[in-house]
């Protein structure tokens, strides 16, 4: 237990991190608990008295409180306790020695600079939180602890859903909404710190980044994925009843080129293919087949994080054609015809002289015994 002086009226009493209130001769006056992030002084006898302080984290991301301009008490970790932070309803729940037995609760705004360093605002003055993003359950989870006594860090679980940030179009970054939208400090929103991928293993979303302090972070989100005809990705977050994450549904619309498939599936993010396309790449398998002189190219993938398996027609008709000593590809993608020139992705072991798909006018009566890992 750990004791501060704060004033109140005209004398100065003594607050513990038990709760309790006592006058200068140690006698138990009341007890104390924080409302609207004012110190409200709950008389034994009787009423109230409400104080204004203020609070803020400083840069050891330690908890102050200050009044009158003066910080008169920093809640630190220590030998007489071990403060912890958690949230209920993204309110700021504290903890000031860590003994379960005693807790107040500020309410703040928030925010995530560029660094994914937390940023709280109580009552317009705001504070940055060194710590890191990281969790395997979708969950917007911020951990951090006492820069001069590090143990286990503390746990900020926000309650919300995810969404795309609609300005993104060749990139996927991620905006947490808070359950209360109102919480979300104007200008520093609650955006992810770096481009949001796809991790092949799992077919889902996943951000890597790296935190200055403290090195590389992941934040995996779990549910379910498919990828629809039109080549739209569409990820299906998984709420998180416990913690209040909502179900959040993130849709990406990819252009598809045979010329960065292999055996993977790398899609570039927009319906248009930029230099500044962020490239997704999906785990699965591709498979080519061929009947009735009809080939059709398809991709198999893991649809849930849970398992389950669904594939897409990536191009149905395809066919190489030889033009002016160049061999293009012909193919039906989603209703149109589309025509690419892979002279490029070829070496001399991927014709033969009997076998294949044969090269439409090709002076060389070549044909095609593979082509980007796959063979026919």
């Amino acid at each position: 237990m750990r004791q501060f002086p704060l004033m109140v009226g005209n004398g100065i009493l003594t607050l513990d991190t038990n709760g309790s209130v006592h006058d200068s001769a140690a006698n138990k006056l009341g007890d104390w608990t924080t409302e609207g992030n004012r110190i409200k002084i709950r008389n034994a006898g009787g009423g109230s008295d409400l104080v204004d302080v203020e609070w803020s984290f400083n840069d050891r991301n330690q908890l102050m409180l200050v009044q009158g301009g003066q910080t008169v008490f920093t809640i630190m970790s220590g030998t007489d306790g071990l403060p912890g932070f958690h949230l209920d309803k993204n309110r700021l729940v504290v903890d000031p020695d860590g003994d379960r037995d005693f807790t107040f609760t500020l309410d703040c705004l928030w925010g995530l600079n560029g660094d994914g360093n937390l940023v709280l605002s109580v009552d317009g003055k705001e504070s940055v939180i060194d710590g890191f993003i990281e969790d395997t359950k979708s969950r917007l989870r911020f951990q951090f602890d006492d820069k001069d006594t590090s143990t286990f860090p503390n746990s900020l679980v926000f309650a919300g859903q995810w969404e795309r940030v609609a300005t993104a179009t060749t990139a996927i970054h991620l905006h947490f909404v808070l359950e209360d939208p109102a919480l979300e400090i104007a200008g520093t929103t609650m955006t992810l710190p770096a481009e949001v991928r796809v991790d092949p293993l799992r077919n889902h979303l996943a951000l890597v980044y790296e935190s200055k302090s403290s090195g590389t972070h992941r934040l995996q989100f779990m549910g379910s994925f498919e990828i629809r005809p039109d080549f739209t990705l569409s990820f299906r977050i998984d709420d998180v009843k416990d913690s209040g994450l909502r179900k959040s549904r993130i849709e990406v619309e990819t252009s598809f080129a045979f010329d960065v498939v292999r055996g993977n599936l790398q899609l570039f993010v927009g319906r248009e293919r930029t230099a500044q396309s962020q490239v997704l790449e999906v785990g699965g398998a591709l498979s080519a087949k061929l009947k009735n002189g009809q080939l059709d190219w398809s991709f198999a993938y893991r649809k849930a994080t849970s398992g389950g398996q669904s594939s897409v027609t990536v191009a149905t008709a395809l066919s190489f054609v030889s033009k002016n000593q160049s061999i293009l590809i012909k193919y039906t993608q989603n209703g149109l015809q589309r025509q690419l020139d892979v002279t490029a992705k070829f070496t001399n072991d991927n014709f033969t002289a009997a076998g294949g798909l044969s090269i439409v006018n090709d002076p060389q009566r070549r044909s095609v015994k593979a082509f980007v890992g796959v063979s026919f």
